[in-house]
C-alpha cells in the first residue's frame, strides 16, 4: 500500500455549475491495489461536508478495456481519501468527485 501524490495525476476540473463541481484524476499506470489518494476537498472548491458523489475506473489493458472498480472513500476534516480496491497493480485509475461549496443538507 502506498499514497498516490496527487501532483503525479492528470486532474480535470470543470467550472461550477448550479452548484456543482466535478473533479477527475487519472492516475499513472503505476496505481496499485490498496494504494490510496488522499484529496483536499477545499482545494476543489467542495466544501468539507459537501461531497456528493465518488466514481472509481480502472484500465485493466492499457487504454482499451476500461472497467468500474468499488474503491472504498472516507471523508475526515475535509480530506476525502479513496482506497483503491483489491485486484490489480499497476494500472491507471481513474477516480470523479463530485461535490458542492456549499454544504451538504441531510436533514
Amino acid at each position: 500500500m502506498a499514497a498516490i501524490d496527487v501532483a503525479d495525476c492528470t486532474v480535470t476540473q470543470s467550472s461550477p455549475n448550479a452548484g456543482l463541481t466535478e473533479v477527475w484524476f487519472q492516475t499513472l499506470a503505476t496505481a496499485d491495489a490498496n494504494d490510496t489518494l488522499a484529496l483536499t476537498l477545499k482545494d476543489y472548491g467542495i466544501s468539507d461536508t459537501g461531497l456528493l458523489a465518488v466514481q472509481s475506473w480502472v484500465h485493466t489493458t492499457t487504454n482499451s478495456v476500461i472497467t468500474s472498480e468499488a474503491n472504498t472513500t472516507a471523508v475526515s476534516s475535509g480530506v476525502l481519501t479513496v482506497t483503491i480496491a483489491a485486484g490489480t497493480n499497476n494500472d491507471v485509475r481513474v477516480i470523479r468527485v463530485v461535490g458542492r461549496a456549499i454544504p451538504n443538507v441531510t436533514a
